[in-house]
């Protein structure tokens, strides 16, 4: 049976700060390490991102449009399906993906420059993004938090990280143990060309669209890679 293999945390420049992978470059490891897609997520306005957070909010946004659109003009010849997401700080060194979420969202909600889990769920849930938190468990050094954020105002958990240790990646299957209804992910955290296909999600069928994304994740239609 065919598999379908998506990326669910990557990066690129410029907009993630850290990031070393130009869009081209992630369609093309993609579709050589056999994967059918990828979630962009790059560092937001909180985040390390590599925009001026002077700009305003819409020439802000438009930076991560435009990494976005030019992922989706390199990989529509060669069938890879990119998806808009962004991975943004709440503080404490605690990190969300945003799955279903799309340009036009954050254009429309400039509010959403505060650095608030709180308002970023109340605000995107209703329009049926899920916050999943990155790398519950990722040890930062002092000063920062690690542990679950607040369980009303997360939809689920990045259990395998393909950047963690192994005893942090135990740590987050054990808080998905505790809590049998989240949606769980997993993913590469690339920065770097040559991580990009590991750990993700694989499929019976394709994803098509941001919306089927969401669908699958609600639904447990999939399996976790992690490798």
């Amino acid at each position: 049976m065919k598999e379908f293999k998506y990326q669910m945390h990557c990066h690129t420049s410029p907009c993630s700060g850290c990031g070393r992978i130009k869009p081209f470059e992630l369609v093309q490891y993609l579709y050589k390490g056999g994967y059918s897609g990828a979630v962009l997520t790059n560092h937001f306005y909180n985040g390390n991102t590599g925009i001026d957070r002077e700009l305003s909010w819409k020439k802000f946004v438009g930076f991560y449009e435009k990494d976005f659109l030019e992922c989706k003009k390199y990989s529509e010849d060669l069938g890879i399906d990119i998806f808009f997401g962004v991975e943004e700080h709440i503080g404490n060194g605690q990190e969300i993906l945003c799955y279903g979420l799309t340009p036009e969202m954050l254009y429309s909600h400039p509010e959403l420059r505060e650095r608030s889990l709180e308002l970023w769920y109340n605000t995107l849930s209703p329009l049926g993004v899920l916050i999943v938190q990155a790398h519950p468990f990722r040890y930062r050094g002092e000063g920062n938090k690690t542990g679950l954020l607040p369980l009303e105002f997360i939809d689920g958990i990045e259990v395998y990280n393909f950047g963690n240790s192994d005893e942090e990646n135990c740590l987050a299957n054990d808080a998905f143990s505790e809590n049998p209804h989240f949606i769980v992910t997993s993913g590469a955290d690339a920065h770097l060309p040559h991580v990009i296909c590991h750990a993700g999600i694989k499929t019976v069928s394709r994803i098509k669209t941001s919306g089927e994304l969401v669908q699958v994740l609600r639904t447990s239609q999939y399996e976790l890679i992690t490798e």
